[in-house]
């Protein structure tokens, strides 16, 4: 066999993976990491995502000590998702740290990493994942440049998936016309579309052809027909049911979702034709009041200068304006954009709590407040980036400072190169 020169960094969402194959944690890394060098090439950096209290991983932990796996202690919570979110985070931060890496070996127990997927190969790195899902994903495994399934071992590749399965025949009658005429989507795909569509999907609507190359741009080899379905159209109401709607208008067929959070009912025509500063108003909470938004912007910098810093949204609030003098919306608007916009880091282990009690700490790759500033505004302008074909920075520097327009017109010359990278 021909030795292989690439260098792998090997990630490990141990508790979920070995869940997936019913392990227990007996389960030789030493052959695991053997069988990838094998196949794939050195893997140089390890690292290994646990709740490492947890007993049962005692003989697991043994084995990633003597193979020189890092272990990353995590509290093991009710979400699942948030050991995904650790895995990611440590991803793209191994990324960025290690450039002599070809690519990542993602080993996990399910297929929700395709965000990441998506982040890692704009970067240029080769992506393979190791999973024991059974029902693995299509468009999980044509994102990754590799696929194995643990069950089928280290020797070769995932077959190329099996077209979903047909409408079943089988039911009551009384249901039987109802039932053929919505396509049968397998969990796993719809779970992956359902997740992309909320992300896209405003109350402010979409137009279909821009949806389709949102879908294109993420999912390349996707078509309707790998989920049983005629057209873009069909997927969406397969998948989402009466979460969105799609509507025939003058300019063409505009998707929308019926949501209602920090998004205007309008619809996209009608918001179209907004003067800019009423397009903002009613597509955005934000602090209209320049001067505030900067006293209130520069205090939340700066209680988080110590970045160990954790504060609650409520916390952060009353430290910032203790008079209240921004309202709930304009507040609770200004830390979404932040949150969003990569400013402020909001711990995933919070998600099914109100938003008051909500765990906040400055971003970890924030450089400086400047590079604060330009992230929280091209978090603000970004729905208007992709409505709005005229705005500029002249524009956005009149809304937002109008009493030093030309003072700030750079910082939104720099906001809007970012957001023109970003597209």
């Amino acid at each position: 066999m021909t030795q292989k020169t690439q260098q792998f960094a090997l990630l490990m969402d141990v508790e979920n993976f070995l869940d997936s194959i019913n392990a227990d944690g007996n389960l030789s890394v030493g052959e695991l990491i053997t069988g990838l060098e094998q196949r794939l090439g050195r893997v140089v950096y390890r690292q290994a995502i646990a709740d490492w209290s947890n007993t049962k991983l005692r003989k697991f932990a043994q084995e990633c000590q003597r193979q020189g796996v890092e272990m990353l202690h995590v509290i093991r919570s009710q979400s699942k998702n948030f050991s995904d979110a650790v895995l990611s985070a440590q991803a793209l931060e191994c990324q960025r740290t290690h450039t002599n890496l070809n690519g990542f070996i993602l080993v996990t127990g399910e297929a929700d990493l395709l965000p990441l997927v998506t982040q890692l190969k704009a970067f240029g790195s080769t992506v393979v994942a190791l999973t024991g899902d059974s029902s693995p994903n299509s468009l999980w495994i044509r994102q990754c440049d590799e696929y194995i399934q643990f069950a089928a071992g280290l020797a070769g590749s995932a077959p190329a998936p099996a077209a979903a399965a047909p409408a079943s025949s089988s039911g009551s009658s009384r249901g039987a016309g109802k039932a053929a005429s919505v396509p049968v989507i397998p969990p796993a795909e719809k779970s992956a579309l359902l997740a992309f569509f909320k992300e896209h999907i405003s109350t402010n609507g979409l137009m279909m052809d821009e949806l389709a190359d949102k879908l294109k741009e993420q999912f390349p080899d996707f078509t309707p027909e790998l989920v049983n379905c005629r057209n873009l159209a069909e997927v969406i109401k397969a998948v989402g049911g009466k979460q969105f709607q799609i509507a025939d208008t003058d300019e063409g067929v505009i998707v929308s979702s019926a949501g209602e959070r920090n998004a205007s009912p309008l619809p996209l025509e009608e918001l179209r034709r907004l003067s800019f500063a009423d397009y903002m108003q009613v597509t955005r909470w934000y602090i209209e009041d320049g001067n505030i938004r900067d006293r209130v912007l520069h205090n939340i910098y700066a209680l988080f200068e110590d970045r160990t810093r954790v504060l609650t949204n409520d916390e952060l609030h009353n430290l910032v304006d203790p008079d209240h003098i921004v309202d709930e919306r304009p507040w609770h608007g200004t830390i979404f954009s932040l949150v969003y916009g990569a400013c402020l880091w909001e711990s995933p282990e919070d998600s099914n709590i109100p938003l008051p009690r909500r765990h906040l700490s400055l971003f970890r790759t924030v450089k400086d407040e400047e590079d604060f500033l330009i992230r929280y505004y091209t978090s603000l302008f970004h729905k208007a980036y992709t409505e709005r074909p005229d705005i500029n920075a002249r524009m956005c520097a009149e809304l937002m400072h109008p009493d030093s327009v030309e003072e700030h017109i750079p910082l939104y010359e720099q906001v809007l190169d970012e957001l023109s990278k970003r597209h």
